[in-house]
């Protein structure tokens, strides 16, 4: 029951940060894709060719550009969580006895049981960030996932560099969105963390 109790506390305030957001301005079909060729994303492993079995390039330009900006956004929050689901997992944490818990979902518990307020600040922290980012996105004028914070100045001005480089946060970022999704639900249904996994040689984890 506590499980499920958390995961109804988390996705609330997840549900709140996106209604920040007023979503895609326009739904109207487009007769035609230009747009959707121009974008990045279409490459070998599509034969050069739009893969949307959903039919979402089939949307106003408008439309799309709001697709690209949540589907770069996610990208990015999927590459960071997977980046400290096998952080956690390898025991790498603050030191408090509260954060030794080596499973990432039972330790996001952990942390919600004995500090309720901890979670309560992380909640706020995603709040703040998705309104922060959905102000800068909705300017007038800005590109798709451009918030204009490159604090490492990582953003190459040659544009053939940039648009590589795009091309990569792009990709890696819809891996790193089925890979966290498949850290969760492997450790859901095994109770086992990653490294538990590998190290007991289970490939499936049912």
């Amino acid at each position: 029951f506590r499980s499920m109790a958390l995961k109804v506390a988390i996705l609330l305030p997840l549900a709140a940060a996106l209604k920040v957001s007023t979503g895609p301005p326009a739904r109207e079909m487009a007769p035609t894709l230009p747009k959707a060729m121009e974008m990045a994303g279409i490459g070998l492993e599509t034969g050069g060719q739009i893969w949307d079995p959903a039919g979402f390039a089939t949307f106003s330009d408008e439309s799309l550009t709001w697709f690209r900006a949540c589907e770069l956004k996610h990208g990015r929050v999927a590459m960071l969580a997977a980046l400290g689901y096998v952080t956690v997992a390898a025991g790498i944490h603050f030191p408090d006895a509260v954060f030794t818990e080596t499973r990432p979902w039972a330790a996001l518990v952990k942390v919600s049981e004995e500090r309720p307020l901890a979670l309560g600040q992380i909640m706020l922290g995603i709040f703040a960030a998705e309104a922060l980012g959905q102000a800068k996105q909705s300017e007038p004028g800005t590109a798709p996932g451009d918030l204009s914070w490159d604090p490492l100045e990582l953003k190459p001005q040659d544009p053939e560099e940039l648009a590589s480089m795009q091309l990569r946060e792009l990709k890696n970022g819809r891996l790193a969105m089925l890979a966290t999704a498949a850290y969760f639900w492997q450790e859901d249904i095994s109770g086992m963390g990653v490294f538990e996994q590998i190290n007991n040689a289970n490939i499936n984890p049912f």
